[in-house]
């Protein structure tokens, strides 16, 4: 009606479709320009959206924290890194002490997960997560970073962040870590304080609490035996199933860590003098590359080069020459590059090792100060146990690169329904 075009004269379908054309060209451009603006803005830090996260709030293109809503996905992150409880427990402590998400409503799971999988609480600006595949349908889908055309924009240390930078990395880890035990059929929990740190030395299963759950009582047994049965075999899928490996009592495993600690404290210094011993050893036998030496041989090839480009140029030599030597003066340039890039590596592998060692030194040093009878600091200093056959069994802890194995037997009161536990032996494993 506007452009006056009368579909019942011969050329009236040819105009309105020349017309259609036009307008959805400029439709096109349009998008473009607003596309390609609101990139620009992104790039320079301007937030879009976000106007319903908590801790924050958004004016005029500014992440500004909310102190109170701030304590919250503080606690959070506490409770999740640092106390170890899941996302559900989480919320279920959220939702206990009367507190409610932003909009009002209880706490989920995956309220929780959001948030801490949420980089902007530690400063960083992540935008254009989803886009609209075209102009026309509109269609929104999530951007994995994967089209050129739109990527996704990251600003580091954007704003001010309510975390810091160790607790949102330490936060990653451990989501990833306990995705993959969720993916292997394994509950993530932390009721204890070997939960999910118990494993089977003959099936590699994992150990879980069986049977009467009161303390005096509480066992753990390989849940690939619970499961399957004791008679290992394969089933029809070719998968190795059931397991015969006895179970293992939890105050056999409080007695054995009580007595590791009370043997890293009495031979402290015979520990810290093997670490310092085995950093002596890394300087000695480790030879560390001087990249300087590296880095003129192949300015010295790039002179080269240049030379011969001058040579080629005044008639001295072909360029079949040129083309030879230049061929040899980069062959050599991307094998002396590679070198030294390899001793780099080797230079920052030595000294990640050194540091490690170091720290190895101070954990041990903090153990003088530990109560060794103290069962809630085992779960913080412990890293996987392995139960073995024969009343063995495996400790590693994070103060140390080496593990412990202790051989033991139970002499029971059957008239008291008691037992002591004894220690065989006790020696270091790999």
């Amino acid at each position: 009606m506007n452009d006056g075009i009368d579909t019942r004269d011969k050329d009236g379908e040819l105009r309105l479709t020349i017309m259609a054309s036009i307008a959805q060209e400029e439709s096109r451009k349009t998008s473009e320009r607003v596309k390609w603006g609101i990139r620009r803005k992104m790039e320079n830090g301007w937030v879009y959206g976000n106007t319903g996260m908590l801790g924050y709030e958004v004016k005029n293109g500014t992440l500004t924290v909310i102190p109170e809503q701030a304590e919250i996905v503080r606690r959070i992150f506490h409770l999740y890194v640092y106390e170890k409880k899941g996302t559900h427990a989480i919320a279920k402590e959220l939702n206990a002490d009367g507190l409610f998400t932003l909009k009002g409503k209880i706490w989920r799971q995956s309220t929780v997960c959001g948030i801490l999988k949420n980089d902007k609480y530690v400063g960083d600006l992540t935008q254009w997560k989803h886009y609209s595949t075209d102009f026309l349908t509109k269609r929104v889908v999530k951007n994995n970073g994967d089209n050129s055309e739109v990527p996704l924009i990251t600003i580091s240390n954007h704003h001010e962040p309510i975390i810091d930078r160790e607790t949102w990395d330490s936060a990653k880890i451990q989501m990833e870590e306990r995705g993959a035990m969720s993916r292997e059929g394994r509950k993530y929990s932390q009721h204890y304080w070997y939960s999910s740190k118990v494993y089977c030395g003959k099936c590699g299963w994992a150990f879980g609490v069986s049977g009467q759950k009161t303390k005096p009582n509480r066992s753990l047994r390989c849940v690939n035996r619970a499961k399957y049965g004791d008679n290992p075999r394969i089933d029809a899928n070719g998968t190795d199933v059931g397991c015969d490996i006895k179970s293992i009592n939890e105050k056999v495993l409080s007695f054995c860590m009580k007595y590791i600690l009370e043997h890293i404290q009495s031979s402290q210094e015979e520990i810290i003098g093997d670490l310092l011993l085995e950093i002596k050893t890394m300087q000695k036998d480790e030879k560390v590359v001087d990249i300087k030496v590296f880095e003129n041989e192949i300015e010295n090839m790039r002179g080269k080069k240049r030379r011969a480009i001058d040579l080629m140029i005044e008639g001295l030599i072909s360029k079949d020459d040129l083309k030879e030597q230049t061929a040899y003066y980069e062959s050599e340039i991307a094998r002396l590059s590679e070198e030294m890039n390899q001793s780099q590596n080797i230079n920052s592998v030595h000294e990640m090792q050194i540091d490690k060692v170091k720290s190895y030194i101070n954990e041990v040093k903090k153990t003088a100060e530990i109560n060794a009878g103290n069962t809630e600091l085992y779960g913080e200093m412990l890293e996987r146990i392995v139960a073995l056959e024969n009343n063995a069994v495996d400790f590693y802890l994070k103060c140390v690169p080496f593990g412990f194995r202790i051989e033991y037997h139970i002499k029971k009161f059957n008239q008291q329904r008691k037992y002591d536990i004894f220690i065989d032996s006790f020696s270091v494993v790999a």
